[in-house]
């Protein structure tokens, strides 16, 4: 089998290369398969030649182990809040002196340069043995093609050819899909020219457009991606009035930026050494739609221009793509490449008659975007619920409107659920989307294309439910490209937050919202609190396997929490607001300082979806959730941590979360649980503490002008059966904060220049180094509403908690062994989980694994369901009547598959 495996991966190997040093050539390499026809290598240069057919070819390089200088790849930064400068990495690119922080060479096909090829940040296997590796593609497009791969000037006394180990050729895997156009009328993306009268006829009577249209005559045009005046506004205004105010300064914004020699304003012609990937997608997206829809007002000369400059990038972002396989060159969720490829889509679609690049890339990004679309989870939550399907739904509508009703584009589970997704999180945002204050915006942009393109069950109400809350804080709505096109047209009414909690099982997120009838300032007449929990693959199970190693959006998952008050952010992963990855920072565990594999790197670097924190157990029903998570594989190795893990129970009636730590390990460490709030800590004494949330404006970074920075909302954490060996400290975090506070963007910045905001931390910790620990403590929206008795865990309205190892627990008139037992008895129900046995009255079940057990005891008869990760584990049923089990996938309830229900005999 070891052999057959063997086969069928190397069966498009092409090509093996290795160094092969002698006493006559200290550079000599030779091809062990013997398929390269001429191999020429330098110090820094290496020039291969060999006959393959046309098409796209891939190749990895590896340098030997100890053969690369780690601490080249950090970056000193300042950090807050003491002002001093850290070394921060590893990291790719150094945006502070505009060089890749990663060695990089230019890579040239038979003579013509493709752009920089980059080497991957390095994980902490590679970091350890001084090892780099490098994936790249490039394509023959004659008989011969020679493959020149030469370090740059600035890496040469880092790296060279001598210190590779080796290097392999393939045939690439990527598909082309082919999107033809289905008119030769224009428009033709976005809106058509069939559909263009009936959009005059709608928008022009429509007051928030004719609102668009006076701003945009007052103001000067801002073609940058968060201007309050997009380029894709103003140019569907045009095309909608013909005003000529309105269209002159588009033209003379675009042919402007057409004449300039680069658009980043630096000669460097190396891609992330001049010009940045999205930029350039942007600015593409903006020339093609603006000739799409103002075509006639440019001259000639001009049109001679946008063609010219358009070709130039296009070009250079498709050599570009084909080359850089590892960041942007692949299927992908991640916006680095999904934010380029929408604006490099759009400008192919609108230069397609006209530049024979924009008809040879179409069919690669379109086949880019197709393979991407698969990956997204199919449960409809991304990490990051917006930004993600933002630049994918960009891509998506202008491929249906140029190509037709596209199926490859439209059957998708991701799409599918989407909607409700976006619902069910709305009230829990990362800190990602929090910094960027467009989350609500981003829900209608992302809402109002599946009204138009993707319908699914009640999208019109989830639209006006966005719209609804935008008028609430925001006052008004400003309407976006999408809302003007594709928003719903008849009125619905707005959909319901929902009660339930979400489990997004693919993904690895449990989101849960308690409503309480606590009147606040912010609402009124309740209070709300809502959690989210990440403890699993955050990109989901097929983005995770296919994603780019050196990733720079998702920390590795360690069961952290974010829980938002009346909507005001009040706990907050601060890793998420940073350059560097400190698990530190997140609202977990902390071994040592952190513990983390990445600890202190900007980026992922190497890691599999192997090295993640998972989900072993969880279970929601309409007033409980209960998730078990284990994170022992995302810390370092050098902690010779045996066992690390959290349990979270949430009660969505009364807002209690309570949270269980524990690890074992070979060696006494550091070991404490950290909370960091965006307000203020008092200690209440007794082991209570209430933590508040603040500073809306400096957290959203980006387009929070409206959001103010009072100290609001509130919750409190208590300690629950305290112990000695045990203390709570008050602290504030040291953090590297982001360019999006004014700092850490030019290396020239100091503390007077930044806004910059201020977090405290509260830290339960073992006052001693340990071997193993564990802590239990409560978050609640009283100060007074749990507590510690009998083994117990006591909460409002009727509910306790009991987390065991199998020892007998009394409960509602049953004796049961299991994991953990949650009781609510004003509603007299009780549920097992990991149950191994209940009895009761002449009532007995076993079970021969671990089973989930839901039962309502004041029903007549008894009833209720079981979960299991097999089929039929229930070894007695006495009194019992077990109904038949069904596999579910996906269950939206249980970590498990198998469900069966239950009634007393």
């Amino acid at each position: 089998m070891l052999r057959l495996r063997e086969i069928m991966y190397n069966d498009d190997l092409i090509a093996y290369l290795q160094p092969a040093p002698n006493q006559f050539n200290p550079h000599e390499w030779r091809d062990v398969c013997g398929s390269i026809s001429s191999i020429r290598a330098e110090g820094h240069r290496l020039a291969l030649r060999a006959r393959l057919p046309q098409g796209l070819y891939c190749g990895r390089i590896e340098t030997a182990a100890g053969g690369f200088d780690m601490t080249t790849l950090m970056v000193p930064m300042v950090r807050a809040p003491d002002g001093q400068k850290v070394l921060v990495g590893p990291w790719d690119l150094n945006h502070i002196e505009n060089v890749m922080a990663v060695p990089m060479a230019r890579a040239c096909v038979n003579g013509k340069l493709k752009g920089g090829l980059w080497f991957e940040v390095p994980g902490p296997d590679q970091i350890a043995e001084g090892r780099l590796t490098a994936d790249f593609g490039f394509e023959a497009e004659c008989e011969e093609t020679e493959l020149t791969l030469e370090f740059v000037e600035r890496d040469r006394q880092r790296i060279n050819w001598s210190k590779v180990r080796s290097m392999e050729l393939r045939k690439d895997n990527r598909s082309i899909c082919p999107l033809l156009p289905a008119s030769k009328r224009r428009p033709r993306v976005y809106v058509t020219a069939q559909e263009l009268p009936g959009l005059r006829k709608r928008l022009l009577s429509d007051p928030g457009f004719k609102a668009l249209v006076e701003r945009l005559k007052q103001n000067e045009l801002e073609f940058v991606p968060n201007s309050p005046v997009y380029v894709d506004l103003a140019c569907l205004a045009y095309l909608v009035t013909g005003d000529k105010q309105i269209g002159g300064k588009i033209r003379e914004k675009i042919v402007a930026f057409c004449r300039q020699p680069t658009w980043s304003g630096r000669p460097d012609p190396l891609l992330m050494g001049g010009d940045n990937d999205r930029g350039i997608g942007f600015k593409l997206g903006w020339a093609g739609l603006a000739c799409e829809y103002l075509g006639s007002l440019f001259s000639k000369e001009e049109h001679r221009v946008i063609l010219g400059k358009a070709e130039e990038y296009l070009q250079k972002m498709y050599d570009f793509t084909v080359l850089q396989r590892a960041y942007m060159g692949h299927p992908t969720i991640e916006p680095h490449s999904t934010g380029a490829w929408n604006g490099l889509g759009v400008a192919c679609m609108c230069f397609y008659d006209d530049l024979a690049i924009a008809r040879k890339a179409l069919p690669f990004f379109h086949g880019l975007f197709c393979d991407s679309l698969k990956l997204f989870p199919p449960g409809g939550k991304t990490m990051w619920a917006t930004y993600f399907p933002f630049h994918l739904v960009r891509y998506l509508a202008a491929a249906h409107t140029f190509g037709g009703r596209r199926p490859e584009l439209s059957a998708s589970p991701y799409l599918d659920n989407l909607g409700r997704a976006l619902l069910a999180c709305f009230e829990t945002p990362n800190n990602q989307e929090l910094q960027r204050g467009l989350r609500t915006k981003e829900y209608r942009y992302v809402t109002a294309y599946l009204s138009r393109f993707h319908p699914t069950d009640g999208i019109e109400g989830i639209y006006q439910a966005f719209v609804e809350q935008e008028q609430k804080t925001a006052g008004d709505v400003e309407p976006t490209f999408f809302d003007l096109l594709y928003a719903p047209v008849k009125p619905a009414k707005a959909a319901a937050f929902p009660v339930a909690p979400f489990f997004a099982r693919d993904i690895g997120e449990i989101i849960g919202v308690a409503r309480l009838p606590v009147p606040t300032r912010q609402t009124g007449g309740k209070k709300t609190i809502a959690c989210s929990f990440s403890a699993g693959l955050k990109t989901g199970g097929k983005g995770s396997f296919s994603l780019l190693p050196h990733n720079r959006e998702f920390t590795l998952p360690m069961a952290a929490l974010d829980v938002t008050v009346d909507s005001t952010p009040v706990l907050i992963n601060l890793n998420m607001c940073t350059f560097e990855q400190d698990s530190a920072l997140t609202n977990t565990m902390c071994f040592e300082d952190g513990g983390m594999l990445t600890n202190h790197q900007y980026i992922n670097g190497d890691i599999g979806p192997e090295k993640s924190g998972h989900i072993r157990r969880c279970f929601l029903n309409e007033r409980f959730v209960y998730v078990h998570a284990v994170i022992t594989e995302t810390l370092h190795p050098q902690l010779k941590i045996r066992r690390a893990e959290r349990i979270m129970i949430m009660d969505h009636h009364t807002g209690v979360i309570v949270l269980a730590d524990s690890f074992e390990g070979d060696k006494p460490i550091r070991f404490a649980t950290h909370l960091h709030c965006s307000g203020s800590i008092t200690d209440l004494g007794n082991g209570r503490h209430r933590l508040t949330g603040g500073q809306a404006g400096l957290i959203a970074g980006f387009g929070g002008d409206r959001l103010s920075n009072e100290e609001k909302g509130e919750i409190f954490v208590t300690v629950l059966n305290p112990r000695d060996g045990q203390r709570v400290r008050e602290e504030e975090p040291a953090w590297i904060p982001g360019y999006i506070y004014g700092i850490n963007f030019t290396g020239k910045e100091t503390f007077r220049d930044v806004r910059l905001p201020r977090f405290r931390r509260w830290r339960l910790e073992a006052t001693q180094p340990v071997s193993s620990g564990a802590f239990l403590f409560a978050l609640s929206a009283g100060a007074d509403d749990v507590s510690w008795r009998e083994n117990r865990i006591c909460a409002p309205q009727g509910a306790w908690f009991c987390l065991g190892d199998q020892q007998p627990v009394r409960a509602l008139n049953c004796e049961c062994r299991a994991e953990a037992v949650l009781a609510d008895e004003n509603a007299n129900k009780l549920v097992l989980i990991g149950a191994r046995q209940i009895a009761g009255g002449n009532r007995k079940m076993e079970f021969a694994a671990p089973t989930d057990v839901e039962l309502e005891l004041g029903k007549k008869p008894v009833s209720g369901h079981l979960f299991a990760s097999a089929r039929d584990p229930v070894a007695q049923a006495r009194g019992f009547r077990v109904g038949a089990w069904r596999f579910s996938n996906h269950h939206p309830r249980s970590s498990c598959e198998w469900t069966a229900p239950i009634q007393a005999a």
